[in-house]
């Protein structure tokens, strides 16, 4: 079977009958188990490996040099958001699991390869390709969906995969995205048109975080509605640096969540929660 029909057949299977294979099953969950315990049981990291890995080389410039030179900064996650942790990783599980179902082959899961010195984990081969899953919001699926993941990609996907494609010598790579929300596929190809020179990516990261000056920003402040307030760029909300490059944000709490202003000229009639968040 080709990988390109993958999410055809894994729809097929699932709306067939057919007996679920013993060994496919036992599987599955002996790896839900392992990411229960994992999840569950292990303590979590609370701060940045002071490393460069492959799954951090397409970040922005900025980020990456915090992570390996800024403070460290003790994380904090509240539950709900450890429970979204747990269940994008069961995701990843039962997507390796429709995999086998649909009579694809999975060979190599977390092979641990190596570019310039630097090490990352392939999530797996299917069919013999180069293969990163994910789990997405429904924001994020749109942008496998639509491949505009090829504009807008500040988790660093493709540079991620390209870095495995390229030490694994070969010339198409894929992400392979589930839609948390709808339970939609879509599996997004990395050609030589998207992929990216990973080795030469890997060489000025190790020129960058060598500098003693910081990157500029990632994203700047974006205007909040015709207030004058001034707010965290969407991907900044979610660093764990933004308390550093923007120390004076403060958050306020509305009822569809909340709202980082970096700069407030008019306060908003709800809540600020600043010091609840900045812990």
């Amino acid at each position: 079977m080709h990988i390109s029909t993958l999410v055809n057949d894994i729809y097929e299977r699932v709306a067939s009958n057919k007996k679920v294979s013993r060994e496919n099953l036992e599987s599955f969950l002996e790896g839900i188990s392992n990411v229960i315990v994992q999840h569950l049981e292990e303590e979590r990291k609370t701060s940045g490996e002071k490393n460069i890995r492959m799954s951090s080389i397409g970040k922005p410039d900025r980020k990456i040099w915090m992570e390996l030179n800024g403070p460290k900064i003790e994380r904090s996650y509240q539950p709900s958001t450890l429970i979204k942790f747990l269940y994008g990783s069961i995701i990843e599980e039962l997507v390796l699991f429709l995999t086998k179902e649909a009579g694809h082959s999975i060979q190599e899961p977390q092979k641990q390869c190596e570019l310039e010195g630097i090490k990352g984990h392939i999530d797996c081969k299917i069919d013999g390709e180069v293969v990163d899953i994910k789990s997405a919001s429904d924001f994020a699926f749109r942008k496998f969906k639509t491949g505009s993941i090829e504009r807008d990609d500040p988790f660093g996907y493709i540079a991620q995969v390209s870095a495995y494609v390229e030490a694994e010598g070969k010339d198409t790579g894929y992400l392979l995205a589930m839609n948390k929300v709808s339970g939609e596929l879509v599996l997004f190809e990395l050609d030589e048109l998207t992929l990216i020179n990973a080795s030469g990516r890997i060489k000025d990261v190790k020129k960058l975080v060598k500098n003693s000056s910081m990157p500029d920003f990632c994203y700047q402040p974006e205007p909040e509605g015709k207030s004058g307030n001034m707010k965290l760029a969407r991907d900044c909300v979610y660093c764990s640096y933004k308390w550093t490059c923007f120390p004076d944000t403060r958050v306020f709490k509305y009822q569809e969540g909340f709202k980082y202003l970096t700069t407030v000229m008019k306060d908003p009639k709800v809540p600020d929660i600043t010091d609840s968040m900045r812990g």
